[in-house]
């Protein structure tokens, strides 16, 4: 049952490079919409970083990606909404870390949301928080 609430999917200090997912947020079956935010406080170096954020219809087996947050080397805040009541009449091919720069899918949400943190080069001081507002 739909706990709506506010839920850290990710606080994520970047380093070295990496391609991580996160632990899901559970028990989310009736969630209709979900606001998300991915915050990147830049500290030094590093070249890319990436956050997906995912959902799944069959208990974690299958992830679909929801949104994708893309960040170089700048400090920033970036949020979008995505609907779990726009009509999907074409089907989607399920994606894990794979969805385009800075776009979204709307229509699918299942039961529970995820980050995927995908970072390439060093970085020094620098930090990746998801939150996502789920109703």
């Amino acid at each position: 049952m739909l706990n709506p609430g506010t839920y850290a999917l990710a606080d994520k200090p970047v380093t070295t490079a990496a391609n991580e997912a996160q632990a899901p947020i559970t028990d989310l079956e009736g969630m209709t919409a979900a606001t998300i935010q991915a915050r990147f406080a830049y500290g030094t170096g590093g070249t890319s970083a990436k956050v997906y954020v995912a959902t799944s219809l069959d208990g974690g087996t299958t992830w679909v990606d929801i949104a994708c947050f893309a960040f170089t080397t700048a400090g920033g805040v970036k949020v979008v909404n995505v609907s779990g009541l726009t009509p999907r009449t074409a089907p989607i091919a399920p994606t894990d870390g794979a969805l385009a720069d800075d776009t979204t899918v709307d229509g699918v949400l299942g039961d529970r949301l995820r980050a995927r943190i995908v970072t390439t080069g060093t970085y020094a001081n620098s930090l990746l928080t998801v939150r996502a507002v789920v109703r």
